[in-house]
């Protein structure tokens, strides 16, 4: 990091009764409360809550990057000796960047679009006059390389929508430590990773830490990285700090209710394999109206006459942390509290039920899918011949079968650019596929005309990643849930309809005159839940049906999927990255790796014992919610090939431990186990 200008005290940044409100049409909403918390020379603090909580909110206070309807009511933010809140804007455009710098949530809002890496890390740089473009231009491309981009030399020149989602967050993470900041602010900055470019981001923070001295606040609802990487840890609820504490004292010894609550909903800590996962009951406060009491007492299975009078004070806890609670201490303590880890606090959701018996293996699939072929053009055909290319394509998908039965759950699973997405487009007739055969109901629809696929739809339908930006801005939670049948022209009653489906997903009838941006991303998920459902489909291909949300909403939509394939019957093709989750809801894994299929069959049995190399990592490289169970290495070292450049055997030989002369010249074809298991190994591990 750079040299340090701010002084030897041991806290670098210290949050002293922040309140921040932000004027709407609904009135004043108290974002922040009197939020105080101290960040130490050196540490990595991380800063955790649902949705709304308030935690991105003290980001934007220290950089001075607040919406133009918010104010600073009251506080301090000081770093070293100055208070960030009162700097003027010159002095703020001068730290910010070059003293502390800042990772985004969303790398496609946060980077420039028209502007290529080099560009804008050149831009990045503009202070250091002193350094050539050619020097800047290198220490990009290195920055590039050590966050696990693959050929950086070649991609600093590409533009983000050139990248995969995991590799956008990777270069924005690179851009942040450009300049070697003294504090550096994440924003949820794995949120779009897979587990293994999760390991090796929470590697690098930590040689980075080791060899600058870092100072790091974190923002995330993954407890994994937060106990992977915290020392500190600062628990927001509806804009109040409610707990703080060593992350070993937190995870291992929670004082507070909701953090209590928030661990328990963790499909991590879930040793258990269930479909019905607990989950926090009822939603965050509305923070316009005015608040009296604990501000978490409508949620807290232990609620006392006097958590909705009086606002409890901030108690001291045994491991030298705050926890704002009356249990903790004070004349209402109570003994009892915490129970034993052992003793569950929260309930599990609805949906799902007990647990139900896989589909019957002769049962006719709904989908089937073989040796299918997805390939993309890297230069136009003029470019190709000039340049003695004969063939200008890469293989997105290759050779991919897989099934998928009624009533079954099949999760898809790998890493960034491994073309789960694209394999779930090319069904759905969203990219064009090249080779192979897909059937739905046993009619094969790959070579279908669109004139003839599009009744089809009605029974297929396709939960996008991006719950908000999938999602018309122009259009209101009604229009949104209603249009598959406009589009198809069914007639009925849309009013009523758009009602059913609310109703369906547990959705209150008041938000159907809302419009996506007024939307939680919990609340948004389940809009695209209800507008998949409206023409009650037979298949639904659920990409990334979790990600970015918090544990309990994850197990709220998670239990609702349960509930309504277990009463409609719905196939689940289910694309992700999240293996906790994947691992409690998917009858059979299939796992891909740079476009084919590695390893697929019954889940229990891939994340018990897997055959393949890759699926070992993957479950390998699960991050644990305990900071007693921290990993030393990275489950899988080097980069992921370039799809340009697919290794002549193995795709998985540059980064496979068991590797052998043969998987370097030979490609493995896929092999049937007696377990019923098929895999892609010339050596497999079972």
């Amino acid at each position: 990091m750079a040299k340090d200008t701010t002084g030897d005290e041991a806290t670098l940044l210290d949050i002293r009764n922040l309140s921040v409100d932000f004027r709407t049409p609904r009135g004043r909403v108290k974002a922040l409360r009197d939020v105080s918390f101290a960040v130490p020379r050196g540490k990595f603090v991380g800063v955790v809550g649902e949705s709304g909580s308030g935690k991105s909110t003290v980001l934007w206070s220290i950089l001075g990057l607040l919406a133009g309807n918010a104010e600073v009511t009251a506080g301090q933010i000081l770093f070293g000796e100055r208070d960030m809140l009162r700097l003027s804007e010159e002095a703020m455009r001068a730290a910010r960047g070059e003293e502390i710098s800042v990772v985004f949530q969303d790398p496609m809002t946060s980077q420039i679009p028209v502007l290529s890496y080099a560009r804008q890390m050149r831009d990045i740089l503009y202070r250091r006059r002193g350094m050539s473009a050619a020097e800047k231009r290198r220490r990009g491309i290195a920055m590039l390389e050590k966050v696990g981009i693959p050929d950086p030399g070649e991609r600093v020149d590409q533009y983000p929508h050139q990248f995969s989602g995991g590799m956008r967050q990777r270069a924005g993470i690179a851009m942040a430590l450009l300049t070697e900041p003294n504090l550096l602010l994440a924003d949820e900055p794995t949120t779009a990773l897979d587990v293994t470019m999760e390991a090796q981001i929470i590697h690098l923070l930590h040689e980075l830490q080791t060899e600058f001295d870092a100072t790091v606040v974190v923002v995330s609802h993954n407890l994994g990285l937060i106990a992977e990487l915290c020392d500190q840890v600062v628990v927001m609820y509806a804009g109040e700090v409610v707990e703080t504490g060593d992350v070993r004292s937190i995870f291992h010894a929670p004082q507070h209710p909701y953090t209590r609550a928030l661990l328990e909903c963790d499909p991590a800590r879930i040793a258990e394999r269930s479909r019905r996962l607990p989950v926090i009951p009822g939603d965050i406060p509305d923070l316009t109206r005015p608040l009296g009491g604990c501000i978490f007492a409508d949620r807290c299975p232990r609620a006392m006459e006097v958590c909705r009078a009086e606002t409890p004070p901030d108690h001291a806890t045994p491991a030298g942390g705050i926890a704002r609670c009356h249990l903790v201490a004070g004349p209402h303590a109570d003994a009892a509290w915490p129970p034993p880890a052992d003793v569950a606090t929260v309930r599990a959701g609805e949906g799902g039920g007990a647990r139900r018996a896989s589909p019957d293996a002769g049962t006719a699939p709904v989908l089937e899918v073989e040796d299918l072929n997805v390939r993309f053009p890297t230069m136009g055909s003029l470019s190709a011949r000039l340049k003695g290319v004969k063939d200008p394509f890469v293989d997105a998908v290759l050779d991919v079968s897989l099934s998928v039965r009624e009533g079954e759950t099949v999760g898809l699973v790998g890493e960034s650019g491994s073309g789960k997405t694209t394999l779930g487009r090319a069904v759905l007739h969203l990219v064009a596929s090249q080779g192979g055969s897909v059937r739905f109901g046993g009619e094969e629809i790959r070579t279908m005309r669109e004139g003839r696929f599009k009744p089809l739809r009605r029974d297929m339908a396709m939960m996008f990643q991006d719950p908000v930006g999938s999602l018309s801005p122009r259009k209101s939670v009604r229009a949104l849930i209603t249009e598959p049948l406009q589009i198809h022209g069914i007639d009925t009653d849309l009013d009523a309809e758009a009602e059913r489906l609310a109703g369906l997903v547990r959705l209150p009838k008041a938000f159907l005159s809302r419009y996506p941006h007024e939307l939680s991303g919990g609340q948004a998920r389940r809009v695209g839940v209800a507008r998949a459902l409206a023409l009650n489909p037979r298949l639904i291909i659920a990409d990334e049906p979790t990600a970015g949300l918090d544990v309990s909403v994850q197990g709220e939509i998670l239990n609702l999927m349960a509930e309504l394939q277990a009463e409609h019957g719905l196939g689940y093709l289910v694309i992700t990255h999240n293996l906790p989750v994947v691992r409690h809801i998917s009858d059979r894994l299939a796992i891909m790796y740079l476009g084919r299929i590695v390893e697929q069959g019954d889940g229990e049995a891939i994340f018990a014992e897997p055959a393949h190399p890759y699926p070992e990592a993957l479950v390998r490289g699960v991050p644990q919610p305990d900071p007693d169970r921290r990993r030393t290495h990275v489950s899988i070292s080097g980069e992921v090939p370039s799809l340009v450049n697919r290794p002549t055997g193995c795709d998985f030989v540059g980064r496979c431990p068991y590797a052998q002369e043969r998987c370097r010249i030979e490609k493995p074809r896929h092999r049937v186990q007696e377990d019923g298991r098929v895999h892609a190994c010339h050596f497999p591990l079972r």
